[in-house]
């Protein structure tokens, strides 16, 4: 192993170049990595240590944990302490009844996680469950039993809210009209529109453009040619609206990465920006996927790639990768996934949590 102390004159960068067989730009690139990825690994491990063992020393001498000592113990911030305690004896299992359990347990989970983690930013459950002091296993996941159940629910006559307090006390019934709405199967495919109606279409949206509010203009549109339900010509609708000088001059103005980095810190949604801007949410969708997807390039700075790797390596959560390609604002979130494949494939990161 080389020690950063001796590799501080152009002499010595030669000799390794010689050995290994690279340029000395490529040797010295490959050694910042390594250093800075092993320092931050090491620091890592001792801080883990470090809280697990303020939390053991707590929970052998009184019942519960204190996290705000933990903290001034270890020099750490809440959320970090609570990620990095590895000490669960003595927790117990969250045992969900419907019909007799406590909402304040729940409301508890449900503001803790609202306080500590961003919409974008995935939650580290180890956390929770440290906050909580029950088991991790208990936390609700989306199976095909648990959907089946849930459209089950639907089916006897219960709300969206009924149904979700039957399946977990950390849902909602929007959460479970979301994910009823992914697991049922699409509308059969629709019959191209006639070129008379896609004539009234243009029509209507002269006559509404400015007067009305998008979604109420489609609605009405929709009504008025008896297109059917909201699923239909949904795209057809919105682009036709996109089209019009009214809504292309406002769609032309919006700072879309402004818009994209507030979006990805939970500052704002898709839907309540396309209803604020009042352009069709698809089109606004769209114009936020090109612009994540656009040619960023390809060649790494060294800030660029440290930047990455603290992202990546810290706590133990799944990487948002989407959520720092935003916030760097170089990268595409592809070139981020690839950076890391190619970092991890030459033993330089550990296989963490896979990105998404």
């Amino acid at each position: 192993m080389i020690d950063g102390s001796v590799m501080d004159t152009a002499a010595k960068w030669e000799q390794v170049s010689k050995v290994l067989g690279r340029s000395v730009t490529a040797c010295k690139w490959r050694f910042k990595i390594l250093h800075h990825s092993r320092k931050h690994i090491q620091a890592t491990v001792d801080s883990q240590s470090l809280v697990t063992s303020e939390v053991q020393r707590q929970r052998e001498s009184s019942s519960d944990v204190d996290w705000s000592q933990v903290c001034q113990a270890t020099g750490l911030g809440m959320r970090e302490c609570l990620e990095l305690s590895q000490y669960d004896v003595g927790k117990a299992s969250w045992h969900y009844d419907p019909d007799s359990f406590s909402q304040s347990m729940a409301d508890c989970m449900a503001g803790f996680i609202k306080e500590h983690y961003l919409a974008s930013t995935p939650v580290n459950y180890r956390a929770v469950s440290n906050f909580m002091w029950v088991t991790m296993e208990d936390y609700f996941k989306w199976t095909e039993s648990e959907y089946e159940r849930a459209a089950a629910l639907r089916a006897r006559g219960l709300t969206f809210k009924e149904a979700a307090r039957h399946l977990s006390p950390t849902l909602t019934g929007p959460i479970v009209c979301s994910a009823l709405n992914r697991y049922s199967l699409p509308n059969p495919a629709q019959e191209p529109i006639s070129l008379d109606k896609l004539e009234e279409v243009n029509g209507l949206v002269d006559e509404y453009a400015g007067k009305h509010p998008v979604v109420e203009i489609m609605d009405k549109i929709r009504t008025q040619l008896n297109l059917g339900d909201r699923r239909n010509y949904y795209s057809l609708l919105a682009l036709r609206i996109a089209a019009h000088p009214h809504y292309k001059a406002k769609i032309r103005d919006i700072d879309y990465n402004d818009l994209s980095i507030r979006i990805a810190m939970g500052q704002a949604t898709k839907k309540q920006a396309a209803k604020d801007l009042d352009i069709p949410y698809y089109v606004l969708d769209r114009r936020l996927r090109d612009l994540n997807s656009r040619q960023f390039s390809s060649r790494w700075t060294e800030e660029e790639t440290l930047k990455l790797l603290d992202y990546v390596q810290i706590g133990d959560s799944t990487p948002d990768i989407a959520y720092f390609s935003k916030l760097l604002g170089t990268k595409s979130s592809k070139q981020c996934c690839r950076k890391i494949d190619l970092i991890r494939s030459k033993g330089i990161l550990p296989r963490l949590a896979k990105t998404r």
